[in-house]
């Protein structure tokens, strides 16, 4: 049975999980969108970062072929110094492939590609396997180090590759994690061939796992991993075996928001502060512009004044209410060509904003930092959107602050959790339901991977949705006006 570098890092962290990956494969989930769409930009970053290797040679191999990727690889190193997706194997079971092999001498550097814009501490963990298996694989390693995304770079005309990535030598981490591989190696060695399913604890970081849908089949949808804060909730279940928020004593709150949460939750009841509410709401002046944007981030810069992942607003709906229950009027905006949106965004929003009224947005810091990216871009529009930023009032701070709350939103203020928690509006069944499908689907038009139908589909899907966002900002403005005058 095989020992990959993904096992591995999993592993270390549980290795029940990969008991489960090698011996309940039915139980393996797909993918989810934004987990494939990590993986795409990954590939794009390798495929880019190859090129700061351009005597590269590509070990030609099917990613199940093991062996096939091993003996290639043996063949290339012979008479090449740098070799990309270069394969080593052991007797044991243990394989890896690395980004980049680049001959150093008498041996060999150890190369990783990452689409992040820092190196993570896995990262290490990550080389330090590999370089267990090419150096037991007869390939001695001199040096490894971590190729990554520079976040400082800013694109001016054709994309630059020499300014696209960092590097970093990490050559002395990965060799003092190294240390313990040969240990591991041998646990999970042993242990992915048990019979038994291994016996482990759940614990908070568990819920991002794979498995966390069997391990966790008996957890609550609402547990003691939502209500208080990792480390208290794993202490509380290793001392109880509960995950039940009833089951939480009052003194192990430690925050007003928790005390909160747990008793509206056991009682199946609301919380409601009319004053701060009220103190909220009068802030505003009307007319009320409730705001939303929807952005794409793409790894590789696409536009001239962009980094990595900058957030590019495209997109944004606007809904305006000139008085308390007044009539709306709606406007939005949403780029349908394959260049940069953010000139025609900002002279829209400009224009449809105004020069006096409250703008509501739902967690501000989001648009006032683009807004505030728009003025930079755009030195003759920056007067009006940094005025615009000094109008922004932010609906989420009487629901984060507990002002008004219900037990439905599962210690969660976000605007998804609100919403049905007050008013009939879901974004339920909806073909376009979140911002990270707006994201992809988008990004997946500007790299001209859609035909013209799924184009369109996907821009009357884009327009629903955010149109729904401010929408929900204008029913969630009702309910806090009723709870502040004492209705329900």
């Amino acid at each position: 049975m095989f020992l990959s570098k993904s096992d591995y890092i999993m592993a270390l962290d549980c290795v029940k999980a990969l008991w489960l990956k090698k011996n309940r494969k039915d139980l393996v989930p797909e993918y989810d969108a934004r987990t494939l769409q990590s993986f795409e930009d990954g590939n794009e970053i390798q495929d880019l970062a190859r090129k700061w290797y351009p005597n590269g040679v590509l070990v030609d191999s099917e990613s199940w072929d093991v062996i096939g990727g091993a003996v290639k690889t043996k063949a290339l190193a012979e008479t090449n110094d740098i070799l990309f997706e270069a394969t080593a194997k052991l007797d044991n079971g243990c394989f890896c492939r690395i980004d980049i092999l680049e001959r150093n001498g008498d041996a060999w550097n150890l190369i990783e590609i990452k689409s992040a814009t820092s190196v993570k501490d896995y990262y290490i963990d990550d080389l330090s396997f590999q370089k267990y298996v090419f150096e037991n694989a007869g390939y001695p390693v001199k040096q490894c180090r971590v190729l990554y995304v520079n976040n400082d770079y800013v694109r001016h005309g054709e994309l630059d590759i020499s300014q696209m990535f960092r590097e970093e030598d990490v050559s002395e981490r990965v060799a003092e994690a190294c240390k313990d591989v040969e240990m591991y190696v041998k646990g999970m060695l042993s242990a992915q061939q048990e019979k038994n399913e291994p016996e482990t604890t759940l614990h908070a970081n568990c819920q991002d796992c794979p498995f966390w849908g069997y391990c966790g089949k008996d957890v609550p949808e609402y547990s003691v991993f939502d209500l208080l804060s990792a480390q208290a909730a794993d202490l509380f279940y290793n001392q109880t075996h509960s995950t039940k928020v009833e089951d939480v004593p009052i003194d192990l709150c430690s925050t007003d928001r928790q005390l909160i949460d747990r008793d509206c939750y056991v009682n199946q009841a609301e919380h409601v502060e009319p004053e701060h509410i009220k103190e909220w709401l009068d802030t505003l002046e009307y007319p009320l512009y409730y705001l939303d944007y929807e952005t794409v981030q793409c790894p590789i810069p696409m536009f001239d004044s962009s980094k990595p992942y900058s957030q590019i607003p495209f997109q944004f709906s606007l809904h305006v209410q000139e008085q308390r229950g007044g009539e709306l009027k709606h406007y939005e905006f949403l780029h349908q060509e394959r260049s940069d949106p953010r000139r025609a965004l900002a002279e829209c929003l400009v224009k449809y904003c105004g020069k006096q009224g409250s703008v509501v947005v739902y967690n501000q810091a989001f648009e006032m930092t683009r807004n505030k990216e728009l003025a930079v871009l755009f030195p003759d529009l920056a007067d009006d959107l940094l005025a615009i930023n000094e109008r922004v009032v932010d609906q989420l701070i009487p629901f984060r602050q507990r002002a008004l709350y219900s037990y439905k939103q599962k210690s969660s203020a976000s605007i998804k959790y609100v919403l049905p928690s007050f008013c009939d509006l879901s974004y339920k069944g909806m073909a376009i339901a979140n911002g990270g499908e707006a994201m992809s689907q988008y990004k997946a038009f500007l790299e001209g991977k859609q035909t013209k139908t799924e184009s369109q589909q996907m821009f009357e899907a884009l327009l629903k949705y955010c149109g729904q966002d401010t929408y929900a900002m204008v029913l969630l403005m009702g309910v806090l006006y009723r709870y502040a005058e004492g209705n329900k």
